[in-house]
């Protein structure tokens, strides 16, 4: 699998400089178009929520104000886009090209979670910026549709998001489905990493790793050299085990399985994936 297109949605917030940062960097180490998004939201959509009796004025007033507000989101995104692009020298441009690092700036209209689902079924990868520096309305759902409905990767941009990412690859490895998707998806970052540890998480301290040792000769295959770390829980969040562990190795990305468990049984009883997303603080490209 090669990275081609990377989908790169802003929300007019803070956390939009990670993602135009790992965006436009992605794009040109892997000559890749840069697909920045920007949703605007109808501002109708909030009126079923107001109840009855409200005046056609104060009705007016707030689908105006609404108006307003994604009128600045839309010019504030439009104009980090073009800084982010001029600083990192990749050409916005509407033209395809497969041999050059583009950008291409979209504006659409609707629910955001729905129209940025949408277009991540034709993206390679999906940025979402971390979900602590924006609204837990849009980021969150957004992240789960697009893994869990559309099937799509999604890298994670912590908030200081680095400039470069791969060097050290850290590989959460529990011979999971989704395990084995994020590292098909994550292959163009191992193939040129510097150096790519799995480490495998056990409850009781693990002893030996047969499957470790396979996914080990499996990457060989793929001409990627891996060493294999074995990790005792030790009582803590697998989720905590693995963010300690890729510091520890001096991590610049951690790959792993998104949403093993159901989204319920990660709310109630908490889980590895709900963990990262709140802790990270280097890329995470997960797959379900």
């Amino acid at each position: 699998m090669s990275i081609k297109r990377i989908l790169c949605p802003l929300y007019g917030s803070a956390s939009d400089a990670a993602s135009l940062t790992m965006g436009l960097s992605l794009a040109k180490r892997f000559h890749a178009q840069a697909d920045i998004l920007f949703v605007r939201p109808n501002p109708t959509d909030a009126l079923p929520y107001l109840g009855e009796g409200i005046s056609g004025p104060v009705v007016e007033d707030i689908i105006e104000t609404a108006r307003k507000a994604a009128d600045s989101a839309e010019d504030q995104c439009r104009k980090e886009a073009e800084e982010a692009a001029r600083a990192a020298g990749v050409e916005i441009t509407d033209e395809v090209r497969a041999d050059a690092a583009t950008a291409r700036m979209r504006i659409k209209s609707g629910r955001a979670v729905d129209v940025i689902a949408g277009e991540s079924r034709l993206a390679d990868l999906v940025i979402v910026a971390d979900a602590g520096a924006r609204d837990q309305a849009s980021g969150p759902n957004a992240l789960e549709t697009c893994m869990l409905a559309e099937g799509r990767p999604v890298l994670l941009a912590p908030q200081q998001a680095p400039a470069d990412v791969g060097a050290s690859v850290v590989i959460g490895w529990d011979e999971s489905g989704e395990a084995a998707n994020a590292i098909t998806a994550a292959m163009p970052f191992l193939v040129s990493a510097e150096k790519v540890t799995i480490v495998c998480v056990d409850e009781d301290g693990v002893s030996d790793a047969p499957g470790a040792r396979a996914l080990q000769e499996y990457l060989a295959l793929h001409t990627v050299t891996a060493e294999i770390h074995l990790v005792p829980e030790d009582n803590r969040n697998t989720g905590e085990v693995l963010l300690a562990e890729a510091t520890n190795l001096q991590g610049d990305l951690l790959v792993m399985g998104g949403y093993s468990h159901s989204r319920l049984r990660e709310l109630v009883l908490g889980g590895v994936t709900r963990h990262i997303r709140s802790h990270a603080t280097i890329p995470v490209l997960m797959a379900h």
